[in-house]
């Protein structure tokens, strides 16, 4: 009798059936090259070196000094010469190899990407300087999937000028102000009152907010419901202020040596760089609920913790929701790292190697490295 029979004759459950809360993960594919993009990819052979050196080494020529103080060394791999592309007037054929931001950016899950255009080498150039050697520095193509490397580059790649250069409304420009002033006074208001309290300010690092208000946006109008934060001190004091909407009044209250619990508890409390809170806020006209969790001074610590009540979350929820609803389709975890810390703590690794792992993924984390 096969094995299959035999464990279902006796009751038995496979480790990866829908038993133990398991769901097979999406696949998500994106169409192959159509043989007219293979022949061009071929025909311009040296083309597609040039314009796969941007997309991987574009990074290191990146604009990302806003006062361009960092010395940067000129990088070969972006010099059209070295593939034999000397004469910025020749005209190419950019299906398969470089998409643009004409490209109607079809559905790629269904429809093979086109990008029927000619453009001279001197456009191709400045396309490729826009996208990968801006404001914004992308790595991708390190990715072993090549669905994500083609998504990812169409993606970027497709995006014009203006979306690119972040042209935000009016509203939205004070918005990202407000928020912005919000953070910078209270820095200054706790260090001229408290000027020997260890508050782990925001100064420098102040577009984490506006960051993470853009994110909570984009979330909850994608149907995300819950978000769980896990990060160090360093911010803490002005995001739970700023858009979580901490009472000053109760912060005040904790700072100056008073317990954050009732008093009837008869609890100390915690430091205030470890507090916590669980807001419901309003986002995109949504209610969306944002739990900042509680940290330890052994700050990564975090991580796990807010990736196991994320899926923990989530679970619950599917069992209320339809067939369809799958991990971090509802809740969403997000963790913010200090740079020495993201790179230099075993924890961290340790976590992302949950990444996709049966039973203790949570459908995907957003990481935000603050300097």
């Amino acid at each position: 009798m096969p094995i299959s029979r035999t464990r279902a004759r006796l009751g038995l459950r496979y480790y990866h059936d829908h038993s133990f809360g398991y769901r097979s993960p999406r696949r998500f594919t994106v169409p192959d090259y159509t043989p007219e993009q293979l022949q061009n990819r071929a025909k311009n052979a040296a083309l597609l070196r040039y314009v796969d050196s941007f997309r991987i080494h574009g990074h290191r020529a990146a604009l990302i000094d806003p006062l361009n103080k960092m010395q940067r060394d000129d990088v070969a791999a972006l010099d059209p010469s070295r593939y034999g592309l000397t004469s910025g007037n020749e005209v190419y054929d950019l299906d398969g190899i470089v998409w643009y931001n004409g490209d109607p950016r079809p559905d790629l899950t269904s429809t093979p990407i086109s990008s029927k255009l000619r453009w001279t080498l001197e456009q191709i150039t400045n396309h490729l300087k826009d996208v990968y050697a801006g404001a914004i520095a992308y790595e991708f193509m390190h990715s072993p999937s090549k669905a994500e490397r083609l998504w990812f580059g169409h993606l970027v790649e497709s995006q014009d000028s203006t979306t690119r250069k972040h042209k935000y409304s009016p509203a939205v420009k004070k918005r990202i102000w407000k928020n912005l002033v919000i953070s910078e006074i209270l820095d200054k208001f706790l260090q001229d009152k408290f000027p020997n309290l260890k508050r782990y300010g925001l100064e420098g690092a102040e577009s984490m907010i506006p960051a993470l208000d853009t994110l909570f946006s984009t979330a909850s109008s994608v149907g995300i419901e819950h978000i769980m934060i896990g990060m160090p001190h360093r911010g803490r004091l002005n995001l739970l202020t700023g858009l979580l909407e901490y009472s000053p009044r109760a912060l005040l209250h904790k700072i100056k040596g008073n317990s954050e619990l009732p008093e009837w508890l008869g609890a100390t409390g915690d430091v205030i760089s470890h507090l916590a809170i669980n807001s419901s806020i309003k986002s995109n006209g949504k209610n969306l609920t944002v739990q900042l969790l509680q940290n330890p001074s052994h700050l990564e610590a975090i991580n796990p913790v807010a990736l196991g009540k994320t899926r923990g979350k989530q679970y619950s929820l599917i069992h209320t929701s339809d067939s369809s609803c799958m991990l971090g389709d509802k809740v969403m975890c997000v963790q913010l790292h200090g740079d020495a810390a993201f790179t230099g703590q075993g924890v961290v690794m340790e976590s992302l190697g949950l990444s996709n792992l049966p039973h203790y993924t949570s459908g995907g984390s957003v990481h935000i490295v603050v300097k």
